[in-house]
């Protein structure tokens, strides 16, 4: 980043980007109330939710295939169970309890890496127990059972390297996802406190100015 991000100077207030008059070469994308770098914070604000989406990606991702490849392979009762908890977790919208839960926790870092991850953990179940009931069929997992090999054996060096390229084929869709919902909680004000750059943050500051 061209400067440090938090580095105020009232004197170079709300400068415009470098393609319109009055600009300064120096702030390419221009300052904000403050005299910020908006290039610097947005730079900075990138790497916050970057860091969000992929932890939440990995905490979510342990949670979900866990429950997911347990209801595939076990099935029965099993699957039922989660299927009602995985139904009940759909039901709920991610923002809106994001938003209470963030509200009395508090909006710090690894709160909302902790919260999000506990939202968002369905979708990986939904695929990894798909996954896993495809895998549990195959004659593979049906040769190490005949061997006597036990469940953790068969879930843990069997099924789980088959499944594995599922999971990461659906990570980035998660990051993305957590990224929004940061976003979101951000520009609504529950989100990181300030001055923490974020993505959020920048576009509730850029409403303020859309008409001046």
């Amino acid at each position: 980043a061209p400067h440090d991000p938090y580095e105020q100077d009232l004197f170079k207030r709300l400068l415009p980007p470098f393609w319109m008059e009055g600009s300064d070469p120096a702030h390419l994308l221009g300052t904000d109330n403050l005299g910020r770098d908006y290039l610097s914070r947005l730079i900075y604000g990138a790497q916050i939710s970057l860091l969000i989406g992929v932890c939440t990606a990995l905490l979510s991702g342990i949670i979900g295939s866990a429950l997911g490849v347990t209801a595939g392979y076990f099935g029965g009762r099993v699957d039922a169970i989660i299927t009602f908890i995985i139904t009940t977790r759909l039901s709920m919208p991610i923002v809106l309890v994001a938003l209470a839960v963030v509200a009395l926790v508090g909006g710090s870092l690894e709160a909302v890496i902790l919260v999000l991850g506990f939202l968002l953990w369905d979708r990986y179940a939904v695929v990894m127990r798909s996954a896993t009931q495809q895998a549990r069929s195959m004659d593979y997992v049906a040769a190490a059972r005949i061997l006597g090999a036990s469940d953790s054996r068969i879930i843990f060096r069997h099924i789980l390297p088959n499944v594995l390229a599922t999971l990461l084929t659906f990570m980035p869709f998660v990051v993305v996802s957590a990224i929004g919902a940061i976003t979101a909680l951000d520009f609504l004000g529950f989100g990181l406190p300030p001055p923490t750059p974020s993505l959020g943050e920048l576009l509730k500051q850029g409403t303020a100015n859309l008409r001046t």
